[in-house]
């Protein structure tokens, strides 16, 4: 094999793995930022489902408190 076609065929194969690592870290930090959406997203359904577990003491407690009366 001539030296010159080594050196183009040695930079064909370096520069497809650059361009292959470039692309994992593109997927990369957009896989994290997904991550980063969903889990605020799951942060706010708790903080709804607390608020409504709260609310259905409330009620369970002057139902409670009514039945009680009777």
């Amino acid at each position: 094999m001539d030296a010159g076609i080594a050196l183009v065929l040695a930079a064909a194969v370096t520069g497809a793995f650059g361009l292959l690592t470039v692309a994992i870290q593109r997927f990369k930090a957009e896989n994290r930022k997904d991550h980063d959406t969903v889990m605020a997203m799951l942060r706010l359904m708790r903080r709804a489902q607390d608020r409504t577990e709260d609310k259905v003491d409330k009620v369970s407690d002057r139902l409670t408190d009514h039945i009680a009366k009777h």
